[in-house]
């Protein structure tokens, strides 16, 4: 098998020693492997915006030495791929556009088959935080970035359609998650080219990670079909249901084993200092959404525009029509540290049956939805941890659990507002259940990779870093073939 790893970033720790475990177990089953990388050429990084170039050069010192560690040596290709493309050639590729009106008309952007603008967008929108960033302010980084993608993008496609014409077709591509600029460019490039692209990213624990095979980590239809098939495949195993209440306690004990807890810092059991049980109260708990509103149009909502606009007008309308109903806003602790003025109009939201807890507040999430009558989400995982608790739970916009069942899913504003005037009763616990074994399940353990912690871990024994540039590029060059040749000796003729 031909197998060709995309790894431009060699600075995030676990991902780029994924890649590294992966092409190691290719090698062990005798596969041919190759690398491709940058060496500071891209026209920008989703790790390194600013361009800097000591960032850069510890990128480039951890790969090699990561390489270094792959036995029998892989080849490094970095002089097909990542290098400066003159943006204006004439050879029948789309002339590239680095300058948008809207958001909308980024997000139309499109070469071919390949959704640019979203790529760029997302980007954008995770370096910025901010859903709705200012295309003006941040020109110089869309131009970036847009760049980045349309080189990335069609260095993808020369390169794999050389190989076939060259009979030596790649069968396979790994790259990492395929949401940003670069990533999602090799990715629908490896699609146009009808050539098998895995994308890798974190699992259910620092042990283990997750292989998509030719979709995005946020493809609904996919990760629905993936998290139903793992709950079938399961279903002969007494602990099944238990694997699966345990991923929920976890998350109300804290537990770090993906990413941060972001209720680790809340005082357990604290409730708002208005909270009044003898009233009915509905929480409702907002997304950080500047991951998904990049992704595409299966992820935009169809009754909101936005969330502050959603949260605007049930407080405005439920106080009209049941004003004796409070509403709690738990602001998602994620935005703690971010600035942008769509959450600034969150936060400024003023009515009599509103109470606004922000980001950084210590008001304990568990105890609000244990206290609470209904549950009110668009679509993060507290809609589905509403259900495990035995909450009744609405959910307002698109997410993975959407059709596992155990959610009021309303269809309107109307709706909306018709539902949270009735008193809910909870409803089944399985679709909840399916949606916590997943998470606690999914992915495949790494054989090489050691993890210590969520950004910390060893391949191979050895801590990756960057050495000291104080040895001759000559002599590094000469190490690296002297090894080569040596490790061709120990391999059996054949």
């Amino acid at each position: 098998m031909n197998v060709a790893i995309f790894s431009p970033y060699a600075t995030v720790v676990p991902h780029f020693e994924t890649e590294l475990d992966i092409a190691q177990q290719h090698l062990d089953d005798g596969d041919r492997v190759e690398f491709f990388n940058c060496t500071a050429r891209l026209a920008n990084c989703d790790f390194n915006p600013r361009r800097d170039p000591e960032r850069c050069q510890q990128c480039i010192g951890r790969r090699e030495m990561g390489m270094e560690l792959l036995s029998p040596p892989t080849t490094q290709s970095e002089q097909h791929l990542f290098v400066e493309l003159e943006a204006d050639i004439t050879d029948g590729r789309a002339k590239m556009r680095t300058r948008f009106e809207s958001v909308d008309d980024l997000t139309n952007y499109r070469i071919e088959d390949f959704d640019i603008g979203y790529a760029v967008l997302s980007s954008v929108v995770s370096i910025c935080r901010d859903p709705e960033p200012d295309l003006n302010k941040h020109e110089a980084l869309i131009e970036r970035f847009a760049t980045t993608a349309w080189q990335a993008y069609w260095q993808t496609l020369d390169f794999l359609s050389k190989r076939q014409s060259e009979n030596q077709p790649i069968d396979r591509v790994y790259v990492y998650n395929g949401r940003f600029a670069a990533m999602r460019a090799i990715f629908r490039a490896c699609q146009k080219m009808k050539v098998d692209c895995y994308l890798h990213e974190r699992g259910c624990d620092g042990q283990h990670y997750e292989l998509l095979k030719n979709h995005l980590p946020h493809d609904l239809v996919m990760i629905e079909k993936a998290i139903r098939d793992r709950w079938r495949e399961a279903e002969p195993d007494p602990e099944r249901q238990t694997i699966a209440e345990s991923w929920f306690h976890d998350r109300v004990n804290r537990v770090e084993k993906v990413w941060h807890s972001f209720v680790k810092d809340q005082q357990s059991g604290r409730l708002p200092g208005d909270f009044d049980p003898s009233r009915k109260n509905i929480s409702i708990f907002c997304s950080s959404d500047d991951e998904f509103v990049a992704i595409g149009k299966a992820w935009q909502n169809d009754i909101y525009p936005n969330q502050v606009t959603a949260i605007d007008s049930i407080a405005h309308d439920l106080h009209r029509q049941q004003s004796e109903t409070h509403i709690y806003l738990r602001v998602h602790p994620n935005l703690k540290d971010v600035e942008n003025q769509r959450l600034r109009d969150m936060l400024a939201l003023d009515y009599p049956n509103l109470t606004v807890i922000g980001p950084g507040a210590t008001i304990d999430t568990y105890a609000l939805i244990r206290v609470s009558d209904t549950v009110v989400s668009f679509g993060s995982s507290v809609g589905s941890e509403a259900i495990f608790w035995g909450k009744p739970s609405v959910l307002l916009g698109p997410c993975f659990y959407q059709n596992l069942g155990g959610v009021y899913r309303s269809k309107s504003h109307q709706e909306t507002i018709e539902l949270l005037c009735r008193t809910l009763e909870p409803q089944d616990k399985t679709g909840a259940l399916m949606y916590g074994h997943w998470f606690q399940t999914r992915g495949f353990k790494h054989k090489y990779f050691q993890s210590t912690g969520l950004f910390e871990g060893t391949f191979k024994q050895q801590t990756l870093y960057a050495r000291p540039t104080n040895s001759p590029s000559r002599f590094k060059r000469f190490r690296r073939r002297a090894r080569r040749f040596l490790d061709s000796l120990t391999q059996p003729l054949g």
